[in-house]
This record gives C-alpha cells, structure tokens and sequence, in this order.
C-alpha cells in the first residue's frame, strides 16, 4: 500500500491507502477523512479544507503549501514478510 507524507509546521499530514479506492488523511495521530483518491485528500490540504483548524485556518496565508499530490513525499510500504 502506498503513503505520501507532507511535513507541514504543526505536524506531518499523511494520506494512507486502505483499499482500492480507499484513502485516509490524517495528521499526527489524528484522522481527518476519508476519500476515493489520494488526490482528492491533497485537494483538501492544499485548500485548507481539512477540518482541523490549526491548518485551516492558515487559508490565504502560506505560500508553500502543497498544491498537488506531486508535492508530497510518496512512500511504497513493504508487505508484511510471510
């Protein structure tokens, strides 16, 4: 299953596969949503429409947010050895 990882100052937001067209966002601990596609989650991020305020609340003030899923870090998860 793959994972991308945006390193942000109040924390590291991370969207998770759980299936075919399962994606989770999430941030620290904390999960924000659910979507049909990792790019959709990063939609969400790049507007500020998280729902987690200490993020949101940033809208029209960052100017290196991500825009796009290409500007966060891709990480392949091995599978679990047999």
């Amino acid at each position: 299953m793959k994972s991308y990882l945006y390193n942000a100052d109040i924390g590291t937001f991370e969207i998770r596969q759980r299936g075919h067209e399962l994606y989770q966002l999430w941030i620290n601990d904390e999960l924000l949503g659910e979507y049909e596609s990792a790019e959709f989650a990063a939609g969400d991020v790049s507007v500020f429409d998280t729902g987690y305020q200490e993020w949101d609340k940033f809208e029209n003030e960052l100017e290196n947010a991500p825009l796009t899923l290409s500007d966060w870090s891709a990480v392949t998860e091995e599978a679990p050895r047999e």
